[in-house]
């Protein structure tokens, strides 16, 4: 093997589709740390705290309506052809719907922060039905683009109603640039499948049915991004959520891409686990070692220059040490984090979803307890700790449930040790 061949299997692992994957994790990471300096400047602390507020809490409550939906996108829509007219159908009514219902609400909130929560959650709702059936249509271009428009045009939103004076409150900006962003979103996928042929067992109903064990689970995994956002601003104030967020912007860019390229993994080990899995598990393997690699090398660069970065988002941030701690430890999260994804694609593979929706919000309660408890003695640092407390837990978890199926031995136990002993070691050094 080649110098060259070595470089592209760590930084492209996917082939071709895996390519475009990365360039719009790329895109879809740099997004806000593009228009993050806009907004900072052009907007005070407390309401660009406000605005992370709301965002954060919008995308927790869009898991919600979502219903656990994306799942059967996930799976149903790639393993079982006779399911795509029945999604394809329920996918069209529940978009629209969802759409309408949030541009409704956006005009008679007034200003509410909670109406304005409910408005901006839906066409984020619309986007986690989105991206699952861009990736079950393997449209790996359009799940790029849409992975990178759904990121920026709610800041656009707020950046072009700043900038042009519009006598429009900035939070509802936020709404008004989701909901443009999930209509081009959709004119990218929507379905054209013309079969009339419609199955009973992938209607709405029974697809909701299938689904609802996942949906805690996909709940708690965005809570788990941006829950610490919430409570921050709860217990502190709203100014803390923003600071907060570039700070966590820089440290969890490596879970980011990590999260979008995911959606090229998930195909291909789905796919190979219905081939032959003792080959997928060999695969698997040699996947979490290059995506290892991959986290590596995004974390030597954050953390050679977090401080630059961290200046050009928001000048008005003292970097304190407290901040540096907060970001290399959330960085080596993302070693665990890769062998949660490993732990889920076997899962997924055996239709175990209420594995999943067990473990998740369990690791979320803790995470929540270890930032609510520890915020007044170690500041930002509670919340790198709290998400590696739920990782953590999340892992150990989800190995203990696989012990007893026929993945059992899947994942090569020495990337698990790994993973948490960089982390941990990394954890008590600070806080000692």
């Amino acid at each position: 093997m080649t110098l060259k061949d070595s470089i592209n299997k760590v930084l492209m692992p996917f082939g071709k589709s895996g390519n475009i994957y990365l360039l719009g994790a790329i895109g879809q990471g740099l997004g806000p740390v593009l228009l993050t300096p806009v907004l900072t400047r052009q907007l005070d602390a407390q309401r660009y705290g406000e605005i992370t507020f709301i965002n954060s809490f919008a995308a927790i409550l869009g898991i919600l309506f979502s219903f656990g939906l994306p799942i059967v996108i996930s799976r149903s829509y790639v393993l079982e052809e006779n399911s795509r007219p029945s999604i394809n159908k329920w996918f069209k009514q529940i978009v629209i719907s969802y759409l309408v219902l949030s541009f409704l609400l956006l005009i008679v909130s007034q200003d509410s922060i909670n109406i304005l929560i409910i408005s901006l959650s839906l066409p984020f709702a619309v986007l986690q039905l989105v991206l699952p059936l861009a990736r079950a249509q393997e449209k790996a271009l359009a799940f790029a683009s849409i992975s990178i428009i759904g990121i920026l045009t709610p800041s656009l939103g707020v950046i072009i109603n700043s900038t042009l004076n519009f006598p429009i409150a900035s939070a509802k900006a936020l709404v008004i640039g989701a909901l443009l962003g999930s209509l081009i979103s959709i004119a990218l996928i929507w379905p054209k499948d013309k079969s009339e042929k419609l199955f009973s067992n992938f209607s709405l109903i029974k697809s909701v049915k299938n689904s609802y064990p996942i949906l805690p689970h996909m709940f708690a995994m965005v809570a788990l991004i941006n829950i610490d956002k919430v409570i921050f601003g709860q217990q502190l104030d709203k100014t803390f959520s923003g600071y907060l967020q570039v700070i966590m912007l820089v440290g969890t860019a490596p879970i980011m891409i990590l999260s979008a390229l995911n959606h090229a993994w998930l195909n291909q080990i789905l796919l190979k686990l219905k081939k032959n899995s003792k080959e997928a598990f060999t695969d698997l393997n040699s996947t979490i070692k290059r995506l290892f690699t991959l986290s590596m090398l995004f974390i030597i660069f954050i953390v050679i220059f977090y401080y630059q970065i961290l200046t050009i988002l928001n000048p008005n941030l003292v970097i304190t040490t407290e901040i540096q701690k907060t970001i290399i430890l959330t960085t080596l999260v993302s070693f665990i984090y890769v062998i949660y994804l490993a732990n889920t694609h076997l899962l997924t593979w055996q239709n175990k979803f209420w594995i999943l929706g067990i473990t998740t919000p369990m690791s979320v309660i803790f995470q929540s307890l270890i930032i609510y408890l520890t915020i007044d003695s170690f500041g930002y640092i509670s919340a790198g700790l709290g998400l590696g407390v739920a990782l953590t837990i999340q892992v150990l978890l989800l190995e203990i449930f696989r012990s007893k199926t026929l993945t059992r031995g899947a994942i090569d136990y020495k990337y698990l040790l790994i993973s948490l002993t960089v982390f941990w070691a990394t954890a008590l050094y600070f806080l000692v």
